[in-house]
């Protein structure tokens, strides 16, 4: 049988030994809780600075300024405003009973908001803790007024006496929009931005100039509980100066429009230029949109065709509606690239100004037969009369003795098949023969402006190298780059690329071509008091669907014997029975010269042809 074993009991020592034990801790953790509450008492100031000390305070960023886009008399056609937005958050408002009645009455008050559909938004987003009211976005400084001196005296007054509400869930956010103050003009030359990123002209272009850098405002507590704040300042963007004359621009689109309305066309286009430098005074054609409304594409649709649209379908469109015509459409030139053959085969001696060629209204080339414009029989023709009357067959025959190597070289001198390097993105660089391409029916067909593409910008810098003696200017869109404290950053003088024919040459095709308005086929071209020089232009488009369809134009110049500017004027399918008239494009050169020639300070003789 197994025995039981005896129980232990604790002896009286035992128990108050631990009971002794018991006592000391109990005595000892009363000693810590005073201790504690000691320290909050007497030195939680101390550690808690200590603790503040080791953390970083950190801001938001600090918003620059893009910079402006001005013409070249300084008006602002480009500038970024400070604008605030309503922002809620429907979370803190739903949570905090006390204030939401006075917050949500503030902002209906104060900005006119519906107070049903406040508080639709408020109870259909009960999570979230940021919405931007779309009605309120874009607000000025006075539309935000009345809300901003109603928060802070609700703030006052609550420091008073805390039983007072105050705004609560509601906040303005500032931040920089984007304004065009003159609308649609220039628009293909200015651009404008989508969020920072400038889209098309300009703000493309220099969109690296004109964005300034954030600036950041950071600190920590020292020590003493002080807030030591550092501030890296935001730094605006750089100002740009454009070579675009806001008045000459807009003369220019007021005429453009005008003819729309009055004939219409498929495309119409005018390109203005200092012919001493490269500046583009106006650059303009008529697909135009409000630079501030970039995607309403009203202009072109109608609304029920625009609700149809697909995304691949609008963004076709918007492509459409932002071109820059002038760089990025190419086209058969016609007779306005006669003067080139011109001078070319002036400039190598392969023909003089007494030489004779014979145009019998027709010319057999290879397997050919090229017949003169409408089988005119001009007879004899020199260098001066095959521009005066605008003969094919006689350029042909100038073109044949510069030769395929000569013709090819002087292709490449004007810059045809090349990029101008203007300062704007999508510039296209045109198609030309390649040189082991030119036989006898190519040359004979480019002389006079077909089966080669050029653009708008190619045709007009060339041109002006014709006319200023032979000097050919980089074409810009920018005179300056200023910087905030109104420094010039960088200044875009004339950039001289290479010398295209002599002095000699070029004072030829001054006199030829003002003869040609005088006298010839560019009559219609002539403004009274002023002697203006220029070339006719009528090329038939070619395609299935081409037939009967024409891009007419006038490429010139003023004064003659001193040339400001050079004007380029190309229609493009004439709303009209009989579209092979240049004489529609030598009289909108008229008008646009009438308006534009005294507006810019270019006065001519009187005793000019009246």
């Amino acid at each position: 049988m197994r025995r039981k074993r005896p129980v232990k009991k604790f002896s009286l020592k035992m128990k108050k030994t631990l009971i002794a034990v018991m006592f000391a801790v109990v005595v000892i953790f009363i000693g810590l809780l005073f201790r504690v509450f000691y320290i909050i008492e007497t030195d939680s100031d101390k550690y808690t600075k200590k603790v503040l000390s080791q953390q970083t305070y950190v801001s938001s960023n600090l918003l620059y300024k893009r910079g402006e886009i001005r013409d070249r008399n300084g008006t602002v056609m480009a500038i970024s405003v400070k604008v605030y937005d309503l922002v809620i958050s429907p979370k803190t408002l739903l949570e905090d009973e006390d204030n939401r009645e006075f917050s949500i009455q503030t902002l209906v008050s104060c900005f006119g908001i519906d107070r049903t559909e406040l508080e639709q938004v408020i109870n259909s987003k009960p999570d979230s803790q940021y919405y931007v009211i779309a009605d309120k976005k874009g607000m000025t400084s006075d539309e935000i007024s009345s809300f901003e001196e109603a928060r802070e005296a609700a703030k006052e007054a609550a420091r008073k006496d805390d039983s007072l509400p105050v705004v609560v869930g509601a906040w303005l956010e500032e931040r920089y929009a984007r304004q065009y103050p003159l609308g649609a003009t220039a628009c293909n030359v200015i651009g404008f931005v989508d969020g920072e990123q400038g889209n098309n002209g300009i703000e493309e272009y220099y969109n690296s100039e004109l964005t300034g850098s954030y600036g950041r405002e950071y600190g920590y507590f020292d020590a003493e509980l002080n807030l030591q704040r550092t501030i890296m300042p935001a730094v605006d963007g750089d100002n740009i100066v454009s070579t675009i004359d806001a008045n000459v621009q807009r003369i220019v689109e007021k005429q453009i429009n005008k003819l729309m309305t009055d004939m219409g066309a498929e495309n119409i286009a005018v390109m203005i230029m200092d012919p001493n430098n490269g500046e583009i005074l106006a650059m303009a054609s008529d697909t135009q949109y409000d630079l501030n409304n970039p995607r309403n594409l009203s202009s072109m649709f109608t609304e029920s065709e625009i609700e149809k649209m697909s995304d691949s379908e609008k963004a076709t469109a918007y492509n459409e509606l932002w071109r820059t015509f002038s760089i990025s459409h190419t086209y058969e030139p016609g007779s306005t690239f006669k003067p080139f053959i011109v001078a070319a085969a002036l400039d190598e001696a392969t023909t003089n100004p007494n030489t004779t060629y014979t145009c019998n209204g027709k010319m057999q080339v290879g397997e050919y037969e090229i017949g003169c414009a409408n089988r005119i029989v001009h007879g004899a023709v020199t260098p001066k009369t095959i521009l005066t009357e605008s003969c094919n067959l006689g350029v042909m025959q100038v073109a044949a003795g510069l030769g395929r190597k000569q013709f090819y070289r002087y292709m490449n001198i004007y810059g045809f098949g090349n990029r101008t390097g203007i300062d704007l993105n999508r510039e296209e660089k045109g198609i030309i023969h390649p040189e082991s391409e030119l036989n006898t029916v190519e040359i004979a067909t480019s002389s006079f402006g077909q089966t080669q593409n050029v653009t708008m910008v190619q045709m007009l810098s060339a041109f002006c190298s014709l006319i200023n003696g032979g000097k050919y200017y980089a074409p810009h869109v920018v005179k300056e780059i200023i910087n905030e404290q109104n420094a010039v950053v960088k200044s875009v003088e004339g950039e001289l690329v290479k010398q295209t024919i002599t002095e000699h040459t070029s004072s030829l095709i001054r006199d030829y071509l003002k003869e040609t308005v005088k006298s010839g086929t560019a009559v219609p071209a002539q403004v009274p008091g002023y002697d203006i020089g220029g070339k006719t232009g009528t090329a038939e488009k070619h395609g299935a669907d081409q037939e009967g369809n024409y891009i007419v134009s006038f490429i010139g110049f003023a004064p003659t014997d001193n040339p400001q500017i050079a004007i380029y004027v190309l229609i493009d399918q004439p709303a009209v029975d009989d579209q092979a008239h240049s004489t529609y494009a030598t009289q909108f050169a008229s008008k646009i010269l009438k308006k534009v020639l005294p507006f810019l300070g270019v006065y001519g003789d009187k005793k000019s042809t009246e």
